[in-house]
């Protein structure tokens, strides 16, 4: 049976989308296969995949995403056995992986920005010769990694909003072919990355729905203090709320409209997921997460629900419903 030349192990978000889009335009002569996974998921799909699926020739690309420490101790016995691995990740909980592993490749900072997986992987491909800057794809480039890195809000970026929400009201596949296509210059000479006059009215219709459900959600928050023990035990302000959808968006405007919050945990049961926000600098929600079993970055986090967190965050939640 034919083996695919790629195996490229992503994120589902779009940011780890767009590194499987860019696997999908650099090797457009080999098969690529991408697996979306989660944070929570890729260490035991990884190691399944290499107990039951790892072939001669394969190379294995994982974007977005990092691996534990048994996972990356197997990923090197592979290595160092001929096998092509290469980790591309911007998180900081990832450092460890990128200081003691040659193959891990983690930068949470480059040149005063923070860099997005897709940004970090972009300029991967073209170092490597697999890939040739175009105007095109460097914009679309700097739209996912300025929406991933929350700069489109200081820099007043809507276009980098507006594809975020875009890429979740299409079908993953349906929106990955379009901007595949685009991104190859088919049909357009354009040097900017664009959106269709349908994808503009879908989009504006999104932003109205998705103000209304805000409005709805900043009702619903409730401040509950919460006794984190971290260096030293400390008590935090939380808006926590229930919400099962637009968690980065809402979140963000959860924190803006209620300055006495330190942070916001949107619990989603559906999910079994608690998603973290901040605006304040003096607020690490990396670490916070941490302590609870998940990861992220400084002001956007999450963590499963366990039985810390329920009774951190869920079961008082429910009592003050």
């Amino acid at each position: 049976m034919h083996q695919p030349a790629i195996i490229h192990f992503t994120d589902k978000d779009l940011d780890g989308e767009s590194c499987a889009i860019l696997s999908r335009i650099a090797y457009a002569g080999q098969e690529v296969l991408v697996r979306g996974v989660s944070p929570y998921t890729v260490s035991q799909e990884i190691e399944t995949f290499i107990e039951q699926e790892l072939a001669p020739g394969m190379s294995v690309v994982i974007t977005d995403v990092s691996v534990n420490e048994k996972v990356a101790a197997l990923i090197q016995k592979q290595v160092a056995r001929g096998h092509s691995f290469v980790l591309i990740d911007h998180h900081p909980t990832a450092l460890p992986l990128s200081a003691k592993y040659d193959w891990a490749n983690v930068v949470v900072e480059e040149a005063g920005k923070k860099p997005s997986a897709t940004s970090l992987y972009y300029d991967y491909l073209i170092q490597k010769g697999a890939l040739a800057p175009t105007d095109v794809l460097s914009h679309y480039v700097e739209l996912v990694r300025a929406f991933d890195t929350w700069d489109w809000e200081t820099s007043g970026n809507d276009q980098a909003h507006q594809l975020n929400l875009l890429f979740y009201l299409a079908e993953r596949e349906t929106f990955a072919d379009q901007v595949i296509g685009r991104l190859r210059g088919e049909g357009d000479d354009t040097d900017q990355f664009v959106f269709t006059e349908w994808e503009s009215i879908l989009i504006y219709a999104e932003e109205r729905k998705i103000a209304a459900y805000e409005q709805k959600k900043l009702r619903q928050m409730k401040r509950l203090p919460v006794d984190i023990d971290l260096d030293k035990p400390k008590q935090y302000t939380v808006g926590v709320v229930f919400l099962e959808q637009y968690h980065s968006t809402t979140g963000s405007f959860l924190c803006k409209s209620d300055e006495t919050i330190d942070f916001v945990a949107m619990l989603d049961p559906g999910k079994g997921r608690i998603s973290l926000r901040t605006n304040r600098d003096d607020v690490d929600l990396s670490v916070i997460a941490a302590h609870y079993g998940g990861g992220g970055h400084p002001k956007a986090a999450g963590c499963s629900f366990t039985g810390l967190t329920l009774k951190t965050f869920v079961y008082p939640a429910l009592r003050v419903h």
